[in-house]
């Protein structure tokens, strides 16, 4: 999808000029230079990019396949240091949800159709808050996160032995905007690393990717966890 892709090109672009500084102060004008020195240790802002995995028990009827079902995150950043030990920050970013589908004879969603590949995506546009504890040289974050999302598609691959009809080896059927998926979820973010270097995150979604009223689905809710690294671009 074009529009898709063009958004993403906008907030990696963002995310490596506007933030790809060491901190907001090279973007102020203070008055005086001891306020330059005081906003420089406390207004900090930069971009990320990283990738999870889906981690969670999956449901006999929407299996999925772990380790190929994944996200993948950029964004940008601000923060304000409330003390040498503590300050809170959002985030705004852009996220790809990826659930591969476990291909067996329990599975439900969004048919009991097989295929050789199979998985649903979900892209979301989003926002962070939390508050960050210092400890030395590390960080630890705790923080609320809403997505919405605002582009889902399901894809299934199938390969044959001999070509078909059209003479190919091989088919992909996109089935986009999904109506049996919520438009929005949020959840619970903790992150662990270094300032100026990796860290670790986990989340935890609260909500149900599938809405209420397809129950068949609802009552099958996917793995709630995401476990995976950032890097900052300072």
């Amino acid at each position: 999808m074009k529009l898709k892709n063009c958004i993403i090109c906008l907030i990696l672009l963002s995310s490596l000029t506007a933030f790809g500084q060491s901190g907001l102060n090279k973007l102020t004008h203070p008055s005086s230079p001891s306020d330059t020195s005081a906003k420089a240790d406390k207004l900090i802002g930069d971009g990320f990019i990283g990738m999870g995995f889906v981690l969670g028990n999956s449901m006999v009827g929407d299996k999925i396949v772990y380790g190929q079902s994944r996200e993948f995150i950029v964004g940008i950043g601000v923060g304000y240091k409330l003390a040498t030990w503590n300050g809170f920050g959002i985030d705004i970013y852009y996220k790809n949800t990826n659930y591969f589908l476990a291909q067996d004879s329990t599975k439900i969603l969004p048919t009991n159709s097989l295929y050789n590949s199979e998985k649903i995506t979900l892209d979301n546009f989003g926002g962070l808050v939390f508050d960050r504890f210092y400890i030395g040289s590390v960080f630890v974050d705790a923080g609320f996160y809403f997505d919405w999302t605002f582009y889902t598609k399901h894809e299934s691959w199938e390969n044959y032995t001999n070509a078909n009809a059209n003479g190919g080896g091989s088919t992909i059927t996109v089935d986009r905007q999904l109506i049996y998926l919520n438009s929005y979820n949020y959840g619970l973010t903790f992150r662990f690393g270094k300032s100026n270097g990796p860290s670790l995150y986990f989340n935890y979604r609260l909500t149900n990717v599938f809405e209420k009223n397809f129950t068949q689905f609802y009552n099958l809710p996917l793995p709630p966890y995401v476990l995976g690294i950032v890097l900052a671009i300072h």
